[in-house]
This record gives structure tokens, sequence and C-alpha cells, in this order.
């Protein structure tokens, strides 16, 4: 016979058992239940996919062949989808193709340069793409277009990282002349290609088109849509309209931001590269050598032209008017201010007062002969030409050069010969004479609150001279015009 205390133990050991098993009965039914959800759910989603993807095989859109859906088709869908922002990311065959290129081993050492790359120019392209509007994903169409490379020209003169061609730049207000051509300017050419998507956007309504029309041209995108027969065309609508090489840079952009964003998990780790990404910025208002302030801060000329591309020489050329943008590294060891300071301040003499003895002697009629150790660039220095220049002149494409090659060099579109370097110092002194006694043009930016009486003013001109020169037809001007200033 069970006493009564015993019996309140064993029924309070029951009664605390039993809330127990309670307890973990309803958390496994929970675990169940949340499992199943999440099956379903993945179900769900892989079938949307497949779906997705037998449309496209079915409609033949995006190029897709009458072949079977694999997992792998799937899982690069889920992938795409889970990164994709405002700028579709569909999926094609030549897209699964060029993902697989670019996240391949044979690949990685250009996909690692790419992100070392990046880390400099991407937070600059992201903090402009926002400023004027357009998404940040944008950027990695530099990739498509230059590999990162500002100095980039293509066959067609396209040039720079987003391989603007020169009636771009001149729409956009970049400037573009013997000294400067700021479609190789980071920031200047981030602007205006940032504007050009977003007008395009605004056109066509799709990013994807607006991309193409980049590419192959607004009107070859706007035939397209029209052959098309559609209203709410698609890029993969209007694709078979346009050129292959069209066709293929969107699938192209596509597979890039995929392996960009996925970079990890392909093993792509940023390289180190001649970008330092610690910079400060001065405005130059006057012509002032690089090489001088390379030596002053004690960093090399190629760290410092890689940081400044749009200096085509190795000069920068800048004016009161129109102050250029000087990027120098932030060095860590103590820089001598006053060699910086007087490097600032040591003025460049005009290039058609550079040429020296020592130039003349190198040349044999017209001719120079390569020397070991010798590239392009330092060639270039040395006769205060660009690098592009020479390549032309010698109808050169690649970027080698062997010890004993002749090269024709030129100057202002003539040989450099003994002749001109003896009339140097009288021309420079004619050329003072001239600017002394004749008008000279300069440019004045507008800014918030000028009116065209006070430019006029400023500038010892006249109202209607500045309306003349500037094809004003009324007194309206806008904050950033460039107004071209002749002075007497």
């Amino acid at each position: 016979m069970i006493g009564k205390q015993a019996l309140f133990s064993l029924l309070g050991g029951v009664c605390f058992v039993l809330p127990i098993k309670a307890q973990e009965s309803a958390v496994e039914g929970m675990k169940e239940a949340a499992q199943n959800f999440f099956q379903k759910s993945i179900e769900k989603e892989k079938q949307e996919i497949y779906q997705y993807l037998d449309s496209i095989k079915s409609t033949g859109n995006n190029g897709q062949q009458h072949s079977e859906i694999t997992d792998e088709d799937i899982q690069l869908v889920r992938k795409l989808k889970a990164i994709e922002r405002e700028v579709p990311l569909d999926y094609s065959p030549r897209v699964k193709e060029l993902v697989a290129k670019y996240t391949s081993d044979n690949y990685n050492p250009y996909m690692c340069r790419m992100m070392g790359l990046g880390q400099y120019y991407f937070p600059l392209f992201d903090k402009i793409l926002d400023e004027v509007g357009v998404p940040r994903e944008l950027k990695y169409l530099s990739v498509v277009e230059s590999s990162l490379n500002p100095r980039d020209i293509s066959s067609a003169g396209a040039t720079g990282l987003w391989q603007l061609m020169y009636y771009e730049a001149k729409t956009y207000h970049l400037t573009v002349d013997s000294y400067t051509d700021q479609r190789m300017d980071p920031i200047a050419s981030s602007y205006a290609i940032a504007k050009i998507l977003k007008e395009a956007y605004e056109e066509y309504g799709d990013w994807l088109l607006a991309i193409a029309s980049y590419n192959g041209g607004k009107g070859a995108v706007s035939r397209a849509i029209q052959r098309s027969g559609k209203d709410k065309a698609t890029f993969w609508d209007v694709a078979p309209y346009l050129t292959q090489q069209t066709q293929n840079y969107i699938p192209k952009f596509i597979a890039m931001t995929y392996a960009m964003k996925y970079a990890d998990e392909n093993n792509i780790n940023a390289a180190d590269t001649e970008l330092s990404l610690r910079t400060q910025v001065l405005d130059i208002n006057k012509r002032i050598s690089l090489s001088q302030i390379a030596d002053a801060l004690q960093v090399s000329k190629e760290t410092l032209r890689a940081l400044n591309p749009s200096f085509k020489k190795n000069v920068l050329n800048g004016t009161e008017d129109a102050p250029l943008r000087l990027v120098l590294p932030v060095v860590d060891k103590k820089i001598a201010t006053e060699e910086l300071y007087a490097a600032l301040n040591t003025p460049v003499a005009p290039s058609n007062a550079i040429q020296n003895e020592n130039i003349v002697q190198a040349l044999l009629n017209g001719k120079y002969k390569v020397k070991v150790g010798e590239t392009f660039a330092s060639i270039a220095d040395k006769f205060d030409v660009t690098v592009q220049d020479i390549k032309s002149w010698n109808n050169l494409r690649g970027n080698q050069i062997v010890p004993g090659q002749n090269l024709l060099i030129k100057k202002e579109n003539d040989f450099v010969n003994t002749k001109l370097a003896r009339n140097t110092e009288r021309s420079a002194k004619k050329s003072k004479q001239h600017v002394a006694n004749t008008t000279r043009t300069a440019y004045y930016v507008v800014k918030k609150g000028d009116t065209l009486s006070e430019i006029a003013d400023k500038n010892g001109t006249s109202v209607g001279r500045l309306k003349s020169e500037n094809d004003l037809s009324g007194s309206r001007i806008k904050p950033g015009m460039k107004l071209k200033v002749s002075k007497k």
C-alpha cells in the first residue's frame, strides 16, 4: 500500500513530466511544419523557375534552344534573381556560357585584377550613379567596356573607362584637347555616362534597352523595337533585329554582374594594383609638371599617372577659368611640404619651347631609335607627345617595342628637327608678342547668380560680343554653362 506522501510525490512527477512531453511534441510538430513549409516554398520556386525557363524555350526568347532544363539552369536563375535590383538580370544560354567563362580558373587572374581595380573605381562610380539617379549595378558596364583601363582607345576612337566617343564628350561638356582628355577622367566621364544612360531609360522605360542603345545607338534600338511589332518590347524581343555585337552586349553585362556579386564563392579575390586607395584632390589653375609633383611626393610617375589618366602629356594645363583636378596619393611617410609647394608653383614652359638640344640629337630624319628598357610611355614623355600619337604615326596597335626599332616622331604635325629646335626661342618670343597684340580667347564657367552684364564687365568685353561668340539669342544663362570670352 502506497503512503500519502509517496502518492503525492508520484502524482507530482507525473504532472511535471506530462507538460514537458507535450512541449517536446509541440516543438517537434512546429519543426516538421516549418520544414514542410520551406520545402513547399522551394518546390514552388523551383516550379516557377522551371516554367520561366520552359516559356523561354518555347518562345525562342533569349536564344534558348530546345534543350533539357537542368538543375544547373534553375540554380543560375535563382542566383541571378537573388542579386537583381532595378536592372533585370535575365537568364539566357549565352549568359550561362559567359558566367562559366568569367568564373573559370583560366579567367581568374583577369577577374582578380578587375576586383582589385574595382576597389578604387567602384566607390567613385557608386557615388556618381546615386547622385544622377541611376542603378549602381550599371558600374559593371565599365568592366565590359574597357576592362577598367581609363586609357583604353578602340579602333573607332571610343575612349576611356566608358568608351565615350568624341561627340559624346562635347555633348556632355568634357574637355578634349592636346593636353587633356576627360573621357579618361574617372569622375568626369562617369557623370557623362550616367546622364547618357538615364536619358536613354527615360526614352525606353527599360534598363536593358537603355544599355543596348548605348552600345548600338538609339536609332538601331528604335528601329528594332518597331520591327518587333510590340508596344512594350523588351530587349529580348528586339534582340534578333540588332547587330550581333549588341545582342551579345547584354549577356556580357549580366554575366559580369553575376561574377562580381558572387566573387567570394568563385575564389575571385582583389589583386594588388598600381592605384592608391587613399587619395587627396587639389584643384590646379596653372601649368604644372607631373614629374615634379611625383618627385616632391616621393612617389613614382606611374602611380601619379594611374591616378590622373586624363592628362595626355606630362603636364597639367589648368587655368583660372577652368581649373583641373589633380589626384594625389596619401602617403604615410612625411612629405617635404616646401618641395611640394615649389613643384605646384613652378611654371612649365609652353610645348613649343620644350624642345632642347638633347631631343634634337636623339632624332635622325624624324626617327628615333628605341633604347634598351624604353617604353611607349617613356618615349612619349621625352618628346612631349602621347602614346597614341606614336602608335598612330607608326601604324602600331600593340604595346610592345624592341631595342633598335625606329619610330617616326612628329610634333604638331611637323617633324621635330634641328631647324625647329633652332627656331624655338625665336618662335616663343614672336608668340608672346602676338599674344600681346591680338585677341586672347578664354572660357568662363557660369556660377549661380551670374549675369551676362557682370561676366562681360569682369572680362573686359561687351554683352553683345558674349552673345555673338556663344550663339546666344537672349540673355538667359544657367550655372555650369561654359562661355567663350575674347579679351583684348
